[in-house]
């Protein structure tokens, strides 16, 4: 699903690519124990990978992420993260990278907001 939000601005919804909880490892590949989940999201060229871990805490999570445009990282993209207690606001840094940590579980929504397109990712389960 696409619109415009703004004059600018596009608002595109990610579609899920991969799961690793919903879709493992093919029979015959091995792994070392994986306690992170990894998931990839695209709209278009845009790529959004994100990894889900437990934190030190229990019961809590962090959150690290890459964006990337036809593979290259986009910088300085505005990331926001809205969960059950809070939005939180990070900024992608030279690698496309960001990072939540100290997460209680529960569902998310992430907006990322580059230059030209504003990327939403409503449905994220974090358990």
């Amino acid at each position: 699903m696409t619109f415009a939000s703004d004059s600018t601005h596009v608002c595109s919804a990610a579609r899920l690519i991969h799961d690793t909880k919903t879709q493992p490892l093919a029979t015959g590949v091995r792994a070392v124990a994986q306690r992170a989940r990894r998931l990839l999201f695209a709209v278009d060229k845009t790529e959004i990978l994100l990894q889900i871990a437990p934190d030190q805490r229990a019961e809590r999570v962090r959150i690290v992420g890459q964006v990337l445009d036809a593979g290259e990282p986009i910088e300085d993209a505005a990331v926001s993260l809205c969960g059950p207690r809070a939005i939180v606001d990070r900024a992608t840094d030279e690698d496309g990278e960001f990072r939540f940590s100290d997460l209680p579980k529960g569902h998310y929504g992430l907006d990322l907001m580059t230059a030209t397109r504003l990327i939403r990712i409503d449905a994220l389960d974090v358990d």
